[in-house]
């Protein structure tokens, strides 16, 4: 009898031990839950045309081509975003992901259409995002990049008029 009771009281605790565990693993975040906090850039790079990429920012060093310190993107969970500028000015808009979160787009009063990213990466310490712009585009949000790329590579004599590719990865600001 005792030997039943030391059994039926061991097998009891490793099934409540046991399902303890499970009630402590974390509950998976979507990638919409990860976006919502504020990032930062850790690099900008720019790909004209055929030439090869131009890393034009890395934090903690400006660069030649555009400091991209103050930079950030704050992202809400109600859908909205403040986007602090290279120049430290505010414009604020809604932010969505789609086609399987794989699209990030952004709306602000700013531009006339949505500015669409690609979502390449997508984790809670990298927010990786891009996209290609051809070089005879009018899309609104196009034509912002492509004269914000040629008045900063100017200098570079570089020119957005080939086609350009803008890749931007971000960390979590701390």
């Amino acid at each position: 009898m005792k030997k039943a009771l030391l059994l039926l009281l061991v097998g009891v605790t490793l099934f409540v031990s046991c399902g303890k565990d499970d009630d402590d693993q974390p509950a998976v975040k979507t990638k919409s839950e990860i976006l919502v906090r504020t990032w930062e850039v850790q690099t900008a790079i720019v790909t004209l045309g055929t030439l090869p990429p131009v890393t034009g920012y890395i934090k903690g060093n400006p660069g030649p081509v555009l400091d991209m310190s103050k930079f950030r993107f704050e992202f809400k969970s109600n859908g909205d975003f403040v986007q602090t500028g290279i120049d430290g000015t505010q414009v604020t808009g809604k932010w969505t992901l789609t086609d399987n979160d794989t699209k990030l787009t952004l709306t602000t009063a700013a531009l006339p259409a949505p500015d669409v990213w690609k979502a390449d990466n997508i984790t809670e310490q990298n927010l990786d995002i891009s996209r290609d712009i051809a070089g005879n585009s009018t899309a609104p949000g196009d034509v912002y990049w492509k004269n914000l790329i040629d008045t900063y590579g100017k200098a570079l004599n570089l020119s957005s008029a080939n086609g350009v590719k803008i890749v931007i990865k971000t960390i979590p600001v701390k």
